[in-house]
């Protein structure tokens, strides 16, 4: 018998001693910051963020030369922006002419009119048979006039924009076209405060080649320069483009911007400044939670004894005896799954629920040590169904016999024990009613047995406190050991040396609550599972393993172990490409996860998504005007807002696909792994 049970043992040692040498290593030097290149390549993302979301809000907030274009002009027509000057409009008034597509609107909007003045705006068109059309508007100061191109037939219109100023005692808003028209004729002065001429062409021709629509379109011929931006309106547009960027991508932002005239020198600015910033601090953070040394990977054998001794020394938490021999375990790149069978004790009175959510939280404690990231799926359950007598849902009095009663003359020791029994149960309920009082806590269900052996107490509770999921600190193990101090200390008269046996719970924690994770996946409709990951703690976990971040995180980790095999064959490379090349949801962060994954060193990764991010930004930037004048060359400009939608709907259902397809991957091979486990 000994000779067949060593070798077992001596591997087990042997395992042992291997894992604690990875524990001592990962518990050595447990500093943030530790001098590494990762750190410092953090603390210049930091700066890199503060000094470009820092700049970008004083240009925005008008603080600091808010009315001065020497940026823009000075950049004007070099390399960086090539193409003609702008124009300094800055002390004259000018008008921007423009057809909406969404609304289908002509649109004139002037601008740089003194705020209080009355003033008219028209806009003139001359017909064919040589009559004009007038529009008019009244208003203060600057004006934005609309016009429906529908009411003029197809064709080339010379047109004029004027404005004038006027005076009049009436509401200048409520004039109709005649009073307004009456207003300026009765002007002393013939001349109007400024004036433009445009070249207008309407045309109508065919939605589509499968399509009977008719669709109008409009273009304004308008030779003059640009206005210059202002340091303030380019601010402006900067939030304006990383709004739009984070919501549909690169694609998206370069697509809005170059549609609004921004010079591409500040759309390769703020794209770049983005990249920049989350590469170089969100990049450090995932190196911290996921990398691990060579020699820190767990084999098949060392994760399955890690699993076996913590849970070893767990089971006597839950009071339950657990058959190693019939665990299953699958290891998969993207998720750990442990089927485990256990048998229950005299004591046992946590509910499998309970017992899943501590040997869980175990599990995830050692992971986090590990450096294990891996979401954990822990399946348990009873091999004798519950029949024990622990799970009967009564307990036998203190000292009552099992089996037939035989009649007795003396019943003195009968009401005795029917007595200490009583005098037990009200001074239990007591202590409760002043532990519930003292940690402000409501009773959801309290069960109070007892037997020869034991005296059990499981209390379910629910805090008073307001927004108690913020505020109350808590945790249920604290409360459950408060509970076991608090009743020793009064029932210790009434136990007769018998084991005291607590269980406490709170009626709104969640399994990921009570096992303490950092992150949660659930399953949905047909597919069914929660899994759950390493809780990591300090800076790292606050700002990666929040809801928002896990979802974008876990589709991230999605996409680059899907393209695993191809950074393993192409490296650095290929990684520039992935994050050049305007694949959806391909950004910097993703080719960041993808070199953690393939185990590139930190310097190469980060070399390779700053190449590919720069180059993304550039070449987006510097082309999204001349594919919006493309568009604009072959009267199609109408589609732009549908392109720019296009590229946010594109990466938004590519965002959500990813994740449909990573829980289905996820929790349909754990479901089919458990219900073979368990046959």
């Amino acid at each position: 018998m000994t000779a067949v049970a060593l070798p077992e043992e001596s591997e087990k040692d042997s395992l042992d001693r291997e894992l604690d040498r990875i524990r001592a290593r990962r518990e050595g030097d447990k500093r943030f910051f530790r001098g590494a290149f990762e750190d410092y390549t953090l603390v210049a993302g930091l700066i890199i963020g503060a000094v470009f979301f820092g700049g970008v809000f004083v240009m925005s907030s008008g603080w600091v030369a808010a009315d001065s274009i020497i940026v823009d002009k000075t950049l004007s027509t070099t390399p960086l922006d090539p193409g003609e000057e702008c124009v300094d409009k800055r002390e004259q008034i000018w008008f921007n002419i423009f057809f909406s597509a969404e609304d289908h609107l002509l649109k004139v909007e002037s601008y740089n009119v003194e705020p209080d003045s009355q003033t008219v705006i028209g806009i003139v068109f001359e017909l064919s048979n040589g009559s004009e059309q007038l529009i008019l508007q009244g208003g203060l100061g600057d004006q934005l006039l609309e016009f429906d191109p529908n009411e003029l037939e197809d064709g080339y219109y010379n047109t004029t924009v004027i404005i004038w100023d006027v005076e009049t005692e009436e509401e200048i808003e409520t004039l109709s076209q005649a009073e307004l028209s009456n207003l300026i004729d009765a002007r002393d002065d013939d001349d109007p405060l400024e004036y433009k001429e445009v070249d207008i062409e309407i045309s109508s021709h065919s939605s589509g080649p499968f399509s009977s629509d008719i669709k109008q379109e409009v273009e304004v011929h308008d030779v003059d320069p640009r206005s210059c931006w202002t340091i303030e309106g380019l601010g402006e547009w900067g939030w304006k483009m990383m709004g739009a960027e984070w919501i549909g991508g690169r694609e998206a932002a370069m697509l809005t911007g170059g549609n609004a005239g921004i010079p591409a020198w500040w759309m390769a600015m703020v794209s770049l400044g983005m990249s920049l910033f989350f590469l170089c601090v969100q990049y450090p953070l995932m190196h911290k939670m996921y990398h691990r040394d060579t020699d820190d990977l767990l084999t098949e054998s060392q994760l399955r004894r890690l699993i076996q001794r913590t849970l070893s020394k767990s089971r006597d938490n839950v009071r339950i005896d657990i058959d190693f021999d019939q665990m299953k375990m699958q290891e998969r790149p993207i998720s750990i799954d442990v089927l485990l069978p256990y048998t229950t004790r005299s004591t046992t009175i946590e509910q499998p629920a309970d017992i899943r959510a501590e040997l869980t939280r175990s599990l995830l404690e050692e992971f986090a040590i590990f450096g294990e990231m891996r979401p954990l799926q822990l399946k348990i359950f009873c091999v004798d169904d519950g029949t024990h007598e622990a799970h009967e849902g009564t307990r036998r009095l203190v000292n009552q016999p099992s089996g037939p009663i035989e009649l007795m003359e003396d019943y003195s020791q009968f009401f005795a024990e029917m007595s200490a029994y009583g005098w037990l149960e009200a001074a239990a309920q007591k202590s409760l009613n002043r532990w519930f009082k003292k940690h402000d806590l409501v009773d959801y269900g309290t069960a109070f047995l007892a037997d020869e052996d034991a005296v059990f107490v499981r209390v379910i509770y629910r805090p008073v406190t307001r927004f108690s999921y913020f505020l109350f600190k808590p945790t249920y193990r604290d409360l459950q050991d408060d509970l076991h101090t608090h009743l020793m200390s009064n029932l210790t008269e009434h136990l007769g040396g018998r084991t005291l046996v607590v269980s406490a719970r709170n009626e709104k924690a969640t399994l990921s609550d009570r096992a303490v994770a950092g992150r949660v996946e659930q399953g949905g409709g047909e597919i069914e599972g929660e899994a759950l990951v390493a809780k990591v703690g300090g800076i790292t976990g606050a700002l990666l393993q929040n809801p928002f971040m896990g979802d974008i995180l876990s589709s991230v980790e999605y996409v680059a172990h899907k393209n695993q095999t191809r950074i393993e064959k192409y490296g650095f490379w290929f990684l520039i490409v992935f994050v050049w090349i305007p694949f959806m949801a391909s950004g910097v962060l993703v080719g960041a996860m993808l070199g953690l994954v393939a185990r590139m060193r930190f310097q190469r990764v980060l070399l390779a998504c700053l190449f590919g991010g720069t180059a993304a930004s550039l070449t987006w930037a510097y082309t999204a005007r001349g594919i919006i004048e493309f568009m604009e060359r072959y009267h199609a400009e109408a589609f732009i807002p549908f392109v720019i939608l296009l590229a946010v709907g594109f990466t938004i259902m590519h965002v959500l696909r990813n994740k449909r397809k990573r829980r289905e991957e996820l929790f349909r091979d754990s479901m089919a792994f458990f219900a073979g486990a368990a046959d």
